[in-house]
């Protein structure tokens, strides 16, 4: 009864997601989803931008993980990781991009804009790089007759920002999921008041 969940992925309604990072890994992938007639989203996918024909050949679209990271090999250049989504992009290949999988990353998932925009500092065009991280998920993971792009019929599921949304300096203003506002209220924010608050008041009593 274990294994019932995974029936949905042999009668080819969802696809199967697998996490793999150098050629090898994306190669035995692919051979292996490909060999038992699946369908396959590559997660990870360092080395993706290396075997980028049998993705497009299969169909496979990329899950690509955490750009604002280090290459995994010591002889390869700083800004490998930066470029894959652009050369992604230049062959064709579907993909999204996210920050890390790894469930210690969570808090962190609020800078998944400053990756997208690491990736059109170094060449993917500004509104890819917006797409990567909208609609392209969307349309990756099924869901983009819902979410992933402001259009009439969709889910009323956006934020209202202050600025370009992939500049470090712009601030989420509004957010809404379902039509419904967000109360967008933390610690962080709390505690700017109120220490905010706390030496306006310093400043007020050290003037009189």
């Amino acid at each position: 009864m274990r294994w019932e969940a995974f029936i949905p992925v042999l009668n080819n309604d969802i696809p199967v997601f697998i996490h793999a990072q150098r050629s090898l890994q994306i190669k035995a992938a692919v051979e292996w989803c490909s060999k038992n007639d699946l369908k396959m989203i590559l997660m990870g996918g360092a080395d993706s931008w290396k075997e980028w024909e049998i993705l497009k050949e299969n169909d496979i679209p990329v899950i690509y993980e955490n750009p604002l990271s280090l290459p995994m090999r010591r002889d390869e250049r700083t800004d490998t990781k930066y470029t894959v989504p652009r050369k992604l992009w230049e062959k064709g290949v579907k993909f999204c991009t996210i920050g890390s999988t790894s469930n210690f990353q969570t808090p962190h998932q609020r800078g998944l804009p400053y990756h997208a925009a690491m990736t059109a500092a170094f060449g993917l065009p500004k509104d890819e790089a917006l797409k990567s991280i909208t609609l392209y998920a969307a349309e990756i993971l099924g869901i983009s007759e819902y979410v992933g792009s402001l259009e009439i019929g969709k889910d009323a599921t956006l934020i209202v920002t202050t600025g370009d949304p992939l500049e470090i300096t712009s601030n989420v203003e509004i957010a809404f999921i379902n039509g419904a506002q967000t109360d967008l209220s933390d610690r962080h924010k709390s505690l700017d008041n109120k220490y905010r608050e706390k030496y306006r008041q310093i400043k007020e009593n050290s003037q009189e």
